[in-house]
């Protein structure tokens, strides 16, 4: 028991206790299964879980297909019903990059099913269970599968539930996701709702998934097990793994995770995957980007391998869009993720991939809808807005987080200086000027404790605002709702040496027709369209922001020369 709530667990395989799983071919029939669901004839069972059963079966046309029959005791649940019907609808709007497409369903049959593509190959459960943990350039590429099928499922507003290495099959060309979203139906039908039962597999459950009643589930329950499966590929068993269910549950919300085996960035996104705290896991979209940058082969590489399939007329113009406003999002969802999946699918055919790539660009000058940054950052000039040397009080007041008096920001010894014993950000109290439309930002900062990131606020109110931050390693921009970081808009790493502490950079931004040009000391380093509409107004901030991951105090940064510019429309 968890609290008041009865939770219903299933235990790994290794635990002393038969569990059901996909296999690649199945078995025959039993007695008792019937020959036809609606127009699909039964071929053999797949496997069977608290949902239902899943028989391979041929379509009309004589195609393999996977189909999902409903248990006889959900098919009278009418709420089961609804929910189904609601669930099926949203998984067909996921595109099938990295997940297995869904076909067709009948949620008013005897006994609603659901039909979808079927995969022909293993689980990754099995493949480390038979041939042990893969390598690292398998892992990777594993990682990269998974994290593209999240953004698709996330985009279409699903969350999986239940991600595990049982559900990722390893088909010829890329990693598939599996029985996403409908665990929905499921978890939260009026029966099993007043049992508080949950679906999922205890060693990939995000910790907030033990908090009871009422806990708000979102995507983060995704990534921690994005985490979890990644761990379980690079070192044949889960993070979290432990004698018993209810050991391994003690484990995710009281231990750190056992990941040795991994290393390098893959290990670093891992560990912020598995933070116990769900507002500080990265998103899909900032994991893939991630990947796809650390990869086998330099991001330059992949870049020049995107103008490649940008020549493609139904592609052009796509990757630039991975960010737009939803209300132009939805209809571009599977051009930008089919972009994202070739990407992947490069990176996971190697090096061969991409000097075929290089073969077929002859230097020919790519339209990729935006022009190139220029080889210098110069700000247009504008009429000032805020001028202040930080090196005396007056516009930028003193404040601290209210019970850490220890955490600060204020005017001393000729700086802005911010100080902070929490990981977290500060924005320090600047001129109450609320500005909208285009305009500039420039300040010069400096870094003086290891995992400290600089931070500029664009447009910032308390409920949302654009992040900059440029830390040591990478610059990236996101959007940040009610003091949280909602997602990672872009990301470019810096590459060695980076920023280093305790010398001055001129950090530079260009707000102008709802794109942000950033960089440092005339220095591009990058741009991104702005992508959420209602972020249109608000007070220029700066201040220090903790890098991903980084969980040692104390971090602090100091400023100088802050100048803010409008630009005329």
């Amino acid at each position: 028991m968890v609290g008041r709530q009865t939770v219903t667990l299933v235990a790994p395989a290794h635990y002393p206790r038969p569990v059901d799983h996909v296999t690649p071919r199945g078995g025959p029939l039993r007695a008792g299964d019937p020959s036809h669901i609606g127009p699909y004839a039964l071929a053999g069972r797949l496997g069977s879980g608290g949902m239902g059963v899943v028989y391979l079966a041929r379509d009309p046309a004589g195609r393999p297909v996977a189909v999902k029959v409903v248990h006889a005791e959900l098919a009278d649940d009418d709420e089961f019903r609804r929910r189904f019907r609601s669930e099926v609808e949203r998984a067909r709007q996921v595109p099938p990059f990295c997940t297995a497409a869904v076909l067709d369903a009948d949620p008013d049959a005897p006994r609603p099913y659901l039909v979808v593509e079927y995969v022909d190959g293993p689980s990754l459960f099995e493949v480390v269970r038979e041939r042990g943990p893969l390598t690292g350039s398998h892992v990777h590429s594993v990682a990269i599968g998974v994290a593209t099928a999240l953004v698709a499922i996330h985009d279409a507003g699903i969350i999986h539930r239940d991600l595990k290495p049982q559900n990722v099959l390893l088909a010829p060309g890329s990693p598939k996701v599996i029985d996403f979203g409908i665990a929905r139906a499921l978890e939260a039908t009026t029966e099993h709702t007043s049992t508080g039962r949950m679906v999922g597999t205890v060693a990939y459950m995000a910790p907030e998934r033990f908090g009871g009643t009422g806990v708000s589930l979102t995507q983060a329950a995704d990534i921690f097990a994005w985490g979890c499966v990644v761990a379980f590929a690079a070192t044949g068993h889960g993070p979290f793994d432990a004698d018993s269910p209810v050991a391994t549950a003690a484990r995710i919300l009281s231990q750190p995770p056992d990941l040795r085996g991994l290393d390098g960035t893959l290990r670093r996104l891992v560990e912020q995957a598995l933070s116990t705290d769900a507002s500080r896991r990265p998103t899909a979209k900032y994991l893939l980007d991630a990947l796809i940058g650390s990869g086998p082969q330099p991001v330059t590489e992949v870049l020049r391998a995107t103008e490649v399939l940008q020549r493609q007329p139904a592609l052009r113009g796509a990757v630039d869009r991975v960010h737009e406003p939803a209300r132009h999002r939805r209809g571009r969802r599977r051009v930008w993720i089919g972009v994202l999946a070739a990407l992947a699918t490069l990176l996971v055919l190697g090096a061969g991939a991409l000097a075929a790539a290089r073969v077929f660009d002859t230097g020919t000058t790519v339209d990729s809808g935006r022009p190139s940054p220029p080889a210098s950052f110069a700000l247009p000039e504008g009429k000032v807005f805020i001028a202040d040397t930080l090196t005396v009080g007056g516009q930028w007041n003193g404040t601290y987080v209210v019970g850490e008096e220890e955490s600060n920001c204020d005017v001393t010894d000729g700086a802005l200086r911010a100080h902070r014993v929490s990981p977290g950000f500060f924005t320090c109290s600047g001129p109450e000027k609320e500005l909208a439309g285009d305009h500039t930002i420039e300040v010069t900062g400096r870094i003086e404790e290891p995992g400290t990131c600089l931070g500029i606020w664009l447009y910032w109110q308390v409920a949302r605002s654009y992040q900059l931050t440029a830390c040591e390693d990478a610059f990236r921009l996101s959007v940040d709702r009610d003091g949280a970081i909602a997602y990672v808009v872009r990301e470019v790493e810096l590459g060695a040496p980076g920023l280093r502490r305790d010398t001055p950079i001129r950090l530079q931004v260009v707000v102008r027709d709802g794109v942000a040009r950033f960089g440092h000391d005339g220095v591009p380093v990058g741009e991104a369209a702005l992508p959420e509409a209602d972020i249109d107004r608000g007070r220029p901030m700066i201040g220090l922001v903790t890098a991903p991951g980084d969980e040692s105090p104390p971090w602090a940064a100091s400023f100088n020369d802050v100048e803010v510019r409008t630009l005329s429309p």
